[in-house]
Order: structure tokens, then sequence, then C-alpha cells
């Protein structure tokens, strides 16, 4: 049983540190992020298109930037406004470089990348009302000869004023890593 403990610890020991040194490549770096108009769903039907520019630095932990939303019902729009990007509260890289398409790999210029940024917003609707809530942005590009992470897909998900819209409908984001 000692043993058995020993090796388990040996194997959390280096698991660590494996991934904190996979981390550290992307830990003091900068992008750019870019999410083309998106849609997204929520499991009462509700729909939320997405429109954001901004940028975030790991290393730093902050972020900035803004963007507009429209919430809908089927093809009513039943609010509209914008946001502001207030801070970056996590950052899941998945390399640069490549993108699979209908699988196929396609070859990206080196500087942009892939990940899933959790990013802190305020939002103000049209009406003035506003709100808090966090905007995920997920983009599928990875390291030559790698993947994103099984059962990730590009899009935006969104979580505010209690309602989840966590179904990704269309996406086209980008994140490019600036020096």
């Amino acid at each position: 049983m000692k043993r058995t403990a020993a090796v388990l610890t040996l194997a959390f020991a280096v698991a660590a540190i494996a991934a904190g040194g996979g981390g550290s490549a992307t830990s003091t770096s900068s992008f750019l992020v870019f999410v083309e108009p998106t849609i997204s769903s929520a499991s009462n039907g509700l729909t939320l298109e997405t429109a954001m520019e901004g940028s975030f630095n790991v290393g730093a932990k902050t972020a900035s930037g803004d963007g507009s939303f429209s919430l809908m019902a089927g093809s009513t729009v039943l609010d509209s406004g914008t946001f502001t990007v207030t801070s970056l509260v996590a950052f899941q890289f998945y390399g640069c470089g490549e993108v699979t398409d209908a699988g196929v790999r396609i070859s990206l210029p080196p500087d942009l990348c892939g990940g899933r940024v959790i990013l802190r917003v305020h939002a103000v609707s049209k009406t003035g009302a506003q709100s808090d809530g966090l905007l995920e942005v997920n983009c599928q590009i990875h390291d030559p000869g790698g993947q994103a992470p099984p059962g990730t897909s590009e899009g935006v998900k969104v979580n505010a004023r209690g309602i989840n819209f966590n179904k990704h409908i269309t996406g086209d984001n980008l994140f490019v890593r600036v020096p």
C-alpha cells in the first residue's frame, strides 16, 4: 500500500510539473481576440448573437475590449446593446498554426492561435438595463499535427442574467498572438 501511494505521489508530481511546463509557453503571452457575429442558444430557445474585438494578456491577467449583442426569440429581437470586457478569468491554450476543417488540416501563419478564453463582461442594453456576465470564446486553431480538445467547437458561450447560452450555433473566432 505504501508503494502504491509513493507511485501515485510521484505520478501526480510529474504531471504537475509537466502541466506547468506546458502552460509556461503562453503564461506571458498577449493575444488579440476577434469574434465575428456568432450565435449561441439557451435551453429555453432564446438565441444570442455576439460580436467583439479585444485583447488579453495571460501573464498580467488582464483583458479589454468591447462588442455588441442581440437577444432573439426566433427572428424577433427582444433586446440588444453593447458590452465591455472588464477582466480575464481563464485561458486554455490549444496552439498555433493549423486548423482542421472537415478532416482536412489547413496550415495557418504561426501567430494565429486557438484556445478557450473566459472573459468577464459588463453589458448595457439599449433600454439602459445593465448586467454583468461571463463570455467564453472558443477558437479551434491548434498546433500542427495536433487537434483542439475533443468535445469543443468554434463559438461563444455567454452566461448573463441567469440565462446560460451554452450551445454554439455559428462561430468564427480568432486569437492573434502579439509580441
